[in-house]
């Protein structure tokens, strides 16, 4: 078993830092996390995240934002620091489901630990900064214990259930309740085909420990300030599964429209080749329908790890590609089980295929550098310098509109979204954070403030009603599709 282990460590390892510091930050979400873990380090504030270094930004729990603000105080600011998280997620995530390969795919346990790491979407999104790599990480880190323990018997299997729950405690703590979706996938297997297995699986202490490692980050957050557990549970549990107020593809096609490319695309070429390997289509699924009747209960696993949570993130009316990355692990491992036993797959005929996609994966990494983006970070950071001194600066306030949080990283400057003031006026859901302009006016800071091109007279005629001051245009730089124009506020001339 060494020789599978160490190639497959190689690969691992290979797929996950070939050009990871190649592609600049994007926006919104990779600048957003990059500039909360920046704002971390440099207030010494661990427990409150900010993405703007003033309010607080709650939106997830914060051990993403630990990770990534270790990860760049230890290596610096810059692209490669930013990915390291979820770089090593890739590779601990690989290993980990080689350890489910031995269990559920024993005739080849190095297979699904290939095909999944030569899949787009894991590949992908652990180049992504998010909090998606990480959480794949430890929903298959409690999956691989729960297995074990399920396996097991005596004092052996304790341990793995003690583990097992430490892990989900740390996937709570990477994205709250959407990381213990498998953990409900597994009650409702064990409950319907393995009750006695079940009571085992719910110890004092494993609850315990799971409730300390959860929860006390949020006590504490709600201890300092009562109102937030209204916002954890209604806008961020609530809101996100029942209401559209989110605005991420709340429509009833939503999941059609989003989950379904990303399942094709993002498992090719292997799902096409499990089907094959079934004899087709209608073959494989009457393969499926087999294994529900005769109650085989390792695929009957997987196609809970599977299926139930894709049915939430289906039914939930906040949708993203990326929240359905974690289950490319029990479809790694179903479609494993097909191909293992695939005569045509000879071992030179997958080296060959293995050997292609890994080229193309690879290649498709470092393309990503050189495409030219307007969300990308870096290139809005080198179009500001063009034109603007930077040596006086210490914040660029959006006026209006969500502020690109990544030029934290690239400028050495903090960002925030202001709005007008007024009554009535409610807070747009794409700002995470928002001031009102005069108020941040009369702070007196050394702020530059962007605008799109068509909120310029908009935003001159607010600053003068904000008292004696002067909005004077110094430069303009493209982003998110728009033409962005830099103001500084001048005091005004009394005479006119």
């Amino acid at each position: 078993m060494r020789r599978p282990v160490w190639a497959l460590l190689a690969l691992l390892v290979l797929m996950a830092f070939a050009f990871q510091g190649t592609r600049g930050i994007y926006e919104p979400d990779e600048g957003r996390y990059t500039a909360t873990a920046i704002n971390m380090l440099k207030s010494g504030d661990w427990l409150v995240p900010t993405v703007d270094g003033e309010h607080p930004h709650l939106t997830k729990p914060p051990i993403t934002y630990w990770a990534l603000a270790a990860s760049m105080g230890a290596f610096g600011r810059n692209e490669w620091a930013a990915r390291l998280p979820g770089a090593l997620a890739f590779v601990g995530t690989g290993l980990l489901v080689f350890g489910l390969g031995r269990r559920l795919c024993p005739a080849k346990p190095w297979l699904p630990a290939v095909i999944w790491s030569l899949s787009f979407a894991p590949l992908v999104g652990s180049n992504i900064v998010s909090t998606d790599a990480l959480l794949m990480l430890f929903e298959t880190a409690a999956m691989f214990a729960l297995v074990e323990a399920w396996l097991r018997e005596g004092p052996d299997r304790r341990r793995w259930v003690i583990g097992m729950w430490l892990c989900w405690a740390l996937a709570f703590m990477t994205k709250g309740p959407p990381g213990l979706l498998p953990l409900g996938a597994m009650a409702a297997f064990l409950g319907v085909h393995d009750r006695a297995r079940l009571r085992g699986l719910f110890p004092l202490t494993g609850l315990l420990l799971f409730a300390v490692v959860a929860f006390t980050w949020f006590a504490i957050i709600v201890y300092q300030q009562p109102d937030r557990l209204g916002y954890f549970v209604g806008s961020e549990v609530y809101d996100r599964v029942f209401t559209a107020k989110h605005d991420r593809n709340a429509q009833w096609y939503g999941g059609i429209k989003v989950y379904l490319p990303v399942l094709l695309v993002g498992a090719l070429p292997w799902w096409a080749l499990a089907v094959a390997a079934a004899g087709g289509p209608r073959a494989a699924w009457a393969g499926l329908r087999g294994s529900v009747r005769e109650r085989r209960l390792d695929a009957l696993l997987l196609l809970y790890w599977l299926l139930l949570p894709l049915a939430v993130f289906f039914l939930s009316r906040s949708r993203l590609e990326l929240y359905i990355l974690p289950l490319f692990v029990p479809l790694a491992l179903l479609m494993s089980r097909a191909l293992a036993s695939w005569p045509w797959l000879t071992p030179r005929r997958f080296a060959t295929i293995a050997g292609l996609t890994a080229v193309a994966l690879l290649a498709l990494k470092g393309t990503a550098a050189y495409i030219t983006t307007d969300r990308d970070a870096r290139q809005m950071a080198a179009q500001i310098r063009e034109t603007l001194d930077l040596h006086d600066v210490v914040e660029i306030a959006f006026y209006d509109m969500r502020a690109f949080f990544g030029l934290t990283m690239y400028l050495d400057v903090r960002a925030e979204s202001v709005r007008i003031g007024g009554p009535g006026r409610p807070h747009s859901r794409q700002l995470a954070t928002e001031d009102e302009l005069c108020d941040e006016l009369n702070e007196q800071e050394h702020n530059v403030f962007a605008l799109k091109r068509a909120r310029v007279q908009q935003f001159t005629a607010a600053v003068s009603a904000c008292g004696p001051y002067a909005a004077r245009e110094i430069g303009e730089f493209h982003g998110d599709g728009h033409e962005i124009v830099l103001f500084r506020i001048l005091a005004a001339d009394p005479g006119g």
